[in-house]
């Protein structure tokens, strides 16, 4: 993943990172808003009737109230989304700090919730309020830190939550004082209270020489598009300038017509939303048409099915920051070259007296094809939507195709990363946190935490068997070995999968899963052998300490009858298991019910000696290092040789795993071990397979 070029980088550093998360977590909100907006405006005469006399207007007060906290508040929830994205990236103790800094930053910058009657919070406002809210971040993150290093503002005994607090307090005042006195002394300097909302400011400087012409009407285009693919949203921060160059166009033309003369105006802003932003920014409906025709990926198009009712009504959100387009280079040039063609093809269209001019404004809300109708009072206006619909989705599918392979490669990247750094911890003896903000993978790990969840409640996951063998070859019992075969990437590590359920909560789901299958399979074993043999299922320690777990493994041997497969549960000795009169009572209930257990990884440690004194094993298996070592380590022999004397005398198993040849089979025969596991006698196969090779032998 670590590509080594510098637009890589930011696009995985904090910075992008917590405003594509912002701009995600602001999706529900933004599409309220805009629904909310289209029900209020819906262009027919009979629902806006109704609208007005339906509890005397009431509907319509409540549809105005949603679209203003929401849609019509945008920079406030993006200053919130934003903030509480770089927060949990940055730090998961401080977190909830961060809004409420960049909160009183931006208010202190903007001097009040209002600047000459004009709500700070409105969507033109988002520019300035998203540069506030990551610079006022970044200063108290660093400020944090700083802080951090002085131990008397620790006050020994209190609350954390009140440690953090006070730590906070310095940082603080110094970022809202400074942003407070930022904001007033470029107020005072230009004398212009506009200056706050400095976006704006900026673009209306930039435009103050361009008119409402095919060059003004590109420069909009272009530089709006670029605001979007940099997480900005680019029409609402180039509202003013919109409203300046193209609000009059169809006033201009309602004039000449109603004078009995031709329009003149060919760009307004009912252009822009009828022609060029079909879909939303980006023209997204196109983009949605070509995931829905060209992706191969599921999740792209689950995201095109879900996408597609709000693109049809202009919503773009979803697409845009589901896909992602945000921060994607991949996606940059045709998110900015179609509406810029739509644009050059609408203008033509126009000149040539193809299409009318509009002479209708039409709220962006209303849908495509109606919206052309209205606008130009023509059906060429629909057919010309069509065209640029479908012009537009012929350029976005190859780069949409190219998308898929650098987010499969990318992902791939990621999940094989975790699987060495996995191995890694393991040699260790620790265990990694993929989920955590500081690991570097950790939005693809989250990625494939859903996916595992998903997984397990559409029965995804496989077992795989590897055979145990005793003496003459004869099978002793299998291993039941956890396999999930990611439609992306292909089989994970086990060891992946495992550290994953267990950081997402979901240990207990997938072993109950694992132990129905294995249960359900033991079923078709027994029907396929002559003798009594074992099914061996791997169990975390903590499950033991479940309340409910007894009792559910006996509700899965009642639903299953196994008949000559004695089930084994293998718990691993590197665990920790905290013994209890409580747990032995639970344990001896499931060794009652003819459940057995064995300790994995076993070694001659001091634990190991406790579990076995306590007699709650009725088996163990070596720990793999002994046996890959036997043949060089005379120490490692009379580990085993020592092992094998106990089970003698203590009456468990001893199994060998790990067995790769048969040098390493006769010498642990010849230590006393009966008991084989290893890739001499057998891979891990599918069901199919295993008992396909017990019929053969």
């Amino acid at each position: 993943m670590q590509q080594g070029h510098s637009k890589v980088k930011f696009r995985y550093s904090i910075y992008a990172l917590s405003i594509r998360h912002g701009l995600t977590l602001a999706i529900p909100f933004i599409t309220v808003g805009a629904f909310a907006l289209l029900l209020n405006n819906f262009p027919l005469t009979a629902y806006q009737e109704f609208l007005a006399s339906f509890l005397n207007g009431a509907l319509s007060a409540i549809l105005t109230v949603i679209y203003e906290v929401t849609l019509g508040s945008l920079a406030f929830v993006l200053l919130i989304t934003i903030s509480l994205s770089y927060g949990k990236l940055s730090s998961v103790d401080e977190v909830m700090f961060y809004p409420l800094m960049a909160g009183a930053s931006y208010l202190a910058f903007c001097g009040g919730i209002k600047q000459q009657g004009e709500y700070i919070f409105g969507a033109e406002w988002v520019f300035t309020a998203m540069c506030i809210t990551l610079l006022s971040c970044v200063l108290f993150r660093k400020g944090i830190k700083l802080c951090s290093r002085f131990r008397r503002l620790h006050t020994i005994g209190a609350e954390y939550l009140f440690n953090q607090s006070i730590l906070s307090i310095i940082p603080a005042i110094v970022i809202v004082t400074a942003f407070a006195a930022l904001g007033y002394t470029l107020r005072a300097v230009w004398g212009d209270s506009n200056i706050t909302n400095f976006g704006s400011y900026l673009f209306l400087r930039i435009f103050s020489g361009i008119g409402g012409n095919l060059p003004g009407i590109l420069l909009y285009v272009l530089l709006s598009h670029f605001l979007w693919f940099a997480g900005i949203h680019g029409t609402n921060t180039l509202e003013a300038v919109s409203q300046r160059l193209f609000e009059q166009g169809v006033d201009v033309n309602q004039a000449l017509v109603a004078a009995g003369q031709a329009p003149t105006q060919i760009y307004s802003k009912t252009f822009l939303d009828t022609f060029v932003f079909l879909g939303g920014c980006g023209c997204a409906l196109s983009l949605v048409l070509a995931l829905c025709f060209c992706a191969r990926k599921s999740h792209n198009r689950k995201l095109a099915r879900v996408a597609l009712p709000s693109a049809l009504f202009n919503i773009s959100e979803i697409a845009v920051f589901g896909l992602p387009v945000i921060f994607n280079t991949t996606m940059l040039i045709p998110f900015v070259a179609v509406p810029l063609v739509m644009t050059l093809t609408s203008t033509l269209a126009m000149e040539l007296g193809l299409v009318p001019l509009v002479t209708k404004s039409v709220g962006w809300t209303v849908p495509v094809l109606a919206s052309g109708y209205q606008a130009t009072g023509s059906v060429a206006g629909s057919i010309l939507q069509l065209v640029n619909v479908f012009i537009g989705m012929l350029i976005y599918i190859p780069f949409v195709r190219r998308s898929e392979e650098q987010q499969s490669e990318e992902f791939c990247s990621a999940v094989r990363q975790m699987e060495t750094d996995m191995a890694a911890a393991e040699i260790r003896g620790i265990t990694p946190r993929f989920l955590d903000n500081s690991y570097p993978c950790q939005s693809y790990a989250q990625t494939l935490s859903m996916d595992l969840k998903i997984a397990i409640s559409r029965n995804q996951l496989q077992l795989y068997y590897q055979p145990q063998v005793s003496e003459g070859n004869q099978l002793h019992g299998v291993e039941a070995l956890l396999r999930w075969k990611h439609p992306v990437v292909g089989f994970i590590a086990p060891p992946v999968v495992v550290n994953l359920a267990q950081e997402s909560q979901v240990m207990n789901e997938m072993t109950y899963y694992v132990l129905r299958m294995a249960c359900r399979d033991a079923q078709e074993l027994d029907r396929n052998v002559r003798y009594p043999v074992y099914m061996a299922v791997n169990i975390s320690p903590r499950q033991l300490e479940e309340e409910d777990f007894s009792e559910t493994v006996l509700e899965i041997l009642k639903e299953y009858q196994m008949g000559k497969v004695h089930l084994v549960l293998e718990v691993t000795e590197r665990s920790v298991l905290e013994t209890s009169d409580r747990l032995m009572e639970r344990i001896n209930r499931l060794r009652k019910a003819g459940v057995e257990f064995s300790m994995d990884d076993f070694g001659m440690g001091h634990g190991s000696m406790v579990r076995l004194q306590e007699n709650l094993f009725d088996e163990v298996k070596l720990d793999g290092n002994l046996v890959t070592q036997l043949m060089d380590n005379e120490r490692s022999r009379d580990i085993v040789s020592g092992i094998m004397q106990m089970s003698s005398s203590l009456r468990f198993r001893v199994v060998a795993e790990f067995v790769e040849n048969e040098e390493q089979k006769q010498m642990l025969e010849s230590l006393g071990c009966t008991i084989y596991q290893g890739y001499y006698f057998g891979r891990p196969v599918e069901l199919d397979v295993l008992l396909e090779g017990i019929q053969a032998g």
